[in-house]
């Protein structure tokens, strides 16, 4: 269906080689590369005219990954007459996304060989466009529920001692993007895809999930929206000037690669509004405030939901990934956590501070990253770069899950065993020497829980 609507155009590729002339030509689009989708075939009709005397040449076809794409056949004997003209076919074989390198190596009595770029893109289908604009939306909607919890006076409160804040933007815009280049620069040098997508990450914002794992492990809520909030806001010049720095050393020259700093500033323009409009809603319009407090964490639940149902089998490409991409993805948000954590008690932060910038700094925007990716760069790049981002939402996933688990058992088996036994002790003091009983200063949690839940 979507092949139909490509407007393919012949490109065409003379060489002269040792006394005759060389000429492939195939379909494709005129942008100086070959363009195949996965499952499906691309020919090549290669003409071979002969100048002077009869040669006797073999040609050779190799792909630089066959992982990605195979040709079929790979080596081609040929008898050239004089003043004759011999044709033949090759088969360009699509198996995964990528791009990678065809070689054609001509031998005779002397041998060259020369190189055409192959780029293997998904087969478009209807389900991976649904996906990207539910990214969107998802972006859109967690931007506005982020507003409607700002309550300015608090945070203002945060921003007129801003030591916390200050150490999370630190971590956020300076530690992280470096961490990032170290991680790319020593085990993804031969992946440029990966190693830019991997910047691009690091160079985002905190994210929505950081909020959630500061609330479900009991840290400061506040501090955790004021600081994803100020980093939304300071990514417009630190996310394009930390590409700057450091992603050029993994462009090497390739357009389709290069920083889209226009785009990526304006995507990011855009996702302040949502913040705004959630800031009016909360101070303007309480009713609605209301309203949307409710249906946020349900609707949210629900995008969850449809997007992992969409996204795992629209992006199956991205667990086709190595065992370094692997690596980097799960050691990227734990040794940022780590580092924000001890950055922070390094400067006498509080234990919830600290994890809640441990939280923030190791948690970052990758649904932003996934989402500027897709709309900024050029296909399969997009797919290729973005394949951090998507690997990353997993594995900081499992690590928040197996945190915010730890912390569930601690609490049930360490500290309210240790809270007991310590009222127990309080209870045999004061039964020894008669004091009364301490005063209840129990609260009613059905009034927490409700609270908590409203602004979840």
């Amino acid at each position: 269906m979507f092949k139909e609507i490509i407007p393919f155009l012949m490109m065409a590729l003379t060489v002269p080689v040792d006394g005759y002339t060389l000429e492939a030509t195939y379909e494709g689009m005129d942008e100086g590369f070959l363009k195949t989708f996965e499952k499906l075939t691309k020919t090549i009709t290669f003409h071979v005219k002969q100048d002077q005397a009869r040669h006797n040449i073999t040609i050779e076809l190799k792909s630089s990954d066959q992982h990605v794409f195979t040709v079929e056949p790979d080596v081609i004997s040929l008898d050239v007459l004089p003043s004759d003209t011999v044709s033949f076919n090759a088969t360009i074989i699509g198996l995964s996304v990528g791009v990678e390198i065809l070689t054609i190596k001509i031998i005779s009595s002397e041998s060259s060989e020369f190189e055409e770029v192959v780029k293997v893109l998904r087969t478009p289908t209807i389900l991976n466009f649904i996906f990207t604009y539910f990214l969107l939306i998802w972006l859109l909607i967690s931007y506005v529920s982020m507003g409607t919890k700002l309550d300015l006076k608090v945070i203002w409160g945060h921003l007129r001692r801003p030591v916390g804040v200050s150490i999370g933007m630190l971590c956020q815009f300076i530690v992280m993007p470096l961490l990032a280049f170290c991680l790319a620069n020593a085990i993804l040098s031969d992946n440029r895809q990966s190693a830019v997508g991997l910047l691009v990450e690091g160079s985002c914002p905190g994210g929505w999930f950081s909020n959630i794992f500061t609330l479900l492990l009991d840290c400061d809520f506040i501090l955790s929206l004021t600081m994803t909030f100020c980093s939304t806001i300071a990514a417009l010049a630190f996310m394009p000037l930390n590409l700057f720095i450091y992603a050029e050393r993994f462009v090497d020259g390739d357009e389709a690669l290069k920083t889209p700093f226009k785009e990526m500033i304006q995507q990011f323009a855009l996702m302040v509004a949502p913040a705004l409009v959630g800031i009016f809603i909360r101070y303007k319009l309480s009713k609605v405030k209301n309203v949307c407090l409710c249906l946020l964490k349900p609707f949210a639940y629900v995008l969850i939901f449809v997007s992992t149902g969409l996204g795992v089998p629209s992006n199956l490409y991205v667990f086709q990934g190595s065992w370094q991409i692997w690596l980097v993805c799960f050691l990227y948000p734990l040794v940022g956590g780590l580092l924000g954590f001890g950055i922070s008690k390094i400067t006498r932060r509080e234990r919830e501070q600290a994890i809640t910038i441990a939280l923030e700094t190791g948690i970052q925007n990758s649904v932003l990253a996934t989402t500027v990716i897709r709309f900024a760069y050029p296909q399969p790049e997009a797919d290729l770069v973005s394949r951090m981002p998507l690997l990353i939402t997993i594995t900081t996933l499992i690590e928040g899950c197996t945190l915010v688990l730890g912390y569930l058992v601690y609490v049930k088996f360490v500290q309210n065993k240790y809270k007991a036994v310590n009222e127990d002790d309080t209870a045999k003091v004061n039964e020894e020497t008669g004091a009364p009983p301490p005063e209840n200063k129990d609260v009613d949690l059905s009034d927490i829980n409700a609270s908590s839940a409203t602004e979840a």
